[in-house]
């Protein structure tokens, strides 16, 4: 018997096609930890890129950072994790030139609630800010000085509330406990604050006769905007969580058959003239009563006023065209009939496997004169699947993974542009060229930092507490 002997030849891997130092590996990422709160660092660690490549690293959609990575594929990006609401994100990576991908998921916690003052002492008659973080979005916080109420308010779309007080003009020197606690999740944060003695009034230390005295250049006083403004009686109809009053008897009726503070918030705006209307700005809503047209919401929806869609890191539906047409027209003599059926059958209280209740959500806060007609589907955010919203023409339902469905705050968000205060990167990214940002100018003609933009407006105390 024969026996025939082959040889072998091993050829290098370039002989072969492949690449040298190309990770085999599928590319994947770690976290330093799955979840932490808002706005504290967190570091990405990527494996399996391609070599030295740029690897764009997003957040909830939002790119993060752009690291390279090493010869082995892998890179570490540390960021701060952006001022979101609580719950699960998306974090995701791919490689430029490589194209390869990987994601995974990471968990906002409610940060501790906290409570800082503006400053660390001073004397009794100070005037000085408690500022509260921390805090559930839209719900009412209380401060407390010295164990005695000194305010509470709404905390904003970022969980912060701030409150102006001053310190008792009585109380003696030392060191006095402040205190904020949330209405709904029940946090409570503390801080120290040290009142000093009162002292004298220094005397100025006189001019030799030699020298001429300067002339004093007279330093305007700041208008005392709140005492200026119109007081308000402290009523039903007066909310202490916001320090404001419905005083338009329209809005004050409308507001009251049509579920409340569950379905607009509480008033976050006096009375004002808006785009050729009286309004008031609540939390969710805007009611507005025009001449002739009894109290109605105002379309923020529109794309004239509020057409975002990416704000506070969450991804909003646009309008789908396709359902607006085959929305049944006021003018139809069965109006009713068929935009019953066509809510019905385009607002589900299931969706995407989860238990959304908008249509209960619908029916219960205030049906087709609250919410409009729906102008897209239930759609989950695209980087965080907890997360589900509609569109409506006037409102956006947001359901929330094991907490339940609740509106956006959007009319939050437009006074937040309107003074230029609070508002999200994401928004503010959008709403740039607006005709509404920094509009909001006490002491101007109509306290409009541009009038000739905005006709029909006079926002003369629109945002001063009462």
């Amino acid at each position: 018997m024969t026996i025939v002997l082959a040889s072998v030849l091993v050829l290098p891997a370039t002989a072969l096609g492949q690449a040298t130092g190309t990770p085999t590996a599928a590319a994947a990422l770690t976290l330093s930890t799955a979840k932490a709160a808002a706005n504290t660092q967190l570091t990405v660690n990527g494996t399996g890129f391609g070599v030295s490549e740029v690897v764009d690293v997003t957040f909830n959609g939002t790119s993060v950072g752009k690291p390279t990575s090493s010869a082995e594929g892998a890179f570490a990006l540390t960021f701060m994790v952006p001022s979101v609401a609580p719950g699960d994100y998306g974090i995701a990576a791919k490689g430029a030139t490589s194209a390869r991908s990987a994601s995974t998921t990471f968990s906002v916690a409610q940060g501790p609630a906290e409570l800082k003052f503006s400053v660390a002492q001073a004397p009794p008659g100070t005037e000085i800010t408690a500022m509260a973080t921390g805090f559930t979005p839209g719900e009412a916080v209380a401060i407390t000085f010295n164990g005695a109420a000194v305010g509470n308010g709404v905390a904003d779309t970022q969980g912060m509330f701030n409150l102006t007080f001053t310190v008792p003009a009585a109380i003696a020197a030392g060191t006095y406990g402040g205190t904020a606690v949330g209405d709904t999740s029940h946090s409570e944060a503390n801080a120290t604050f040290t009142v000093t003695a009162s002292t004298a009034t220094p005397v100025p230390t006189a001019v030799p006769a030699t020298v001429p005295a300067p002339t004093a250049t007279p330093v305007p006083a700041t208008p005392p905007v709140a005492q200026t403004a119109p007081a308000m009686a402290h009523d039903e109809r007066y909310f202490s969580q916001t320090q404001y009053r419905i005083d338009n008897d329209e809005a004050w009726s409308f507001f009251q058959r049509n579920g409340g503070v569950s379905t607009f918030g509480y008033p976050v705006s006096r009375t004002v003239t808006f785009l050729g209307c009286p309004v008031q700005f609540f939390q969710r809503q805007i009611i507005q009563v025009c001449p002739g047209a009894g109290a109605a919401l105002m379309n923020m929806l529109d794309p004239e006023i509020f057409p975002y869609t990416r704000v506070n890191g969450s991804v909003f539906p646009g309008p789908d065209d396709a359902l607006k047409a085959n929305t049944p027209p006021v003018s139809d003599a069965a109006y009713s009939e068929k935009i019953s059926a066509f809510v019905q059958a385009n607002v589900p209280d299931n969706a995407n496997g989860q238990p959304v209740n908008f249509f209960q959500t619908f029916n219960t806060l205030g049906g087709l004169s609250i919410w409009g007609a729906p102008i897209s589907s239930p759609q989950p955010d695209p980087s965080n699947p907890s997360f589900i919203y509609q569109r409506f023409q006037r409102g956006i339902m947001h359901y929330i993974a094991g907490t339940g469905t609740e509106s956006v705050l959007l009319a939050d968000y437009l006074k937040a542009i309107l003074m230029n205060q609070n508002v999200p990167g994401d928004l503010l990214a959008q709403a740039r060229e607006s005709k509404y940002l920094g509009q909001y100018c006490p002491g101007n003609t109509m306290w409009l930092c541009r009038p000739e933009a905005l006709g029909g407006t006079d926002l003369t105390f629109a945002f001063v507490t009462g």
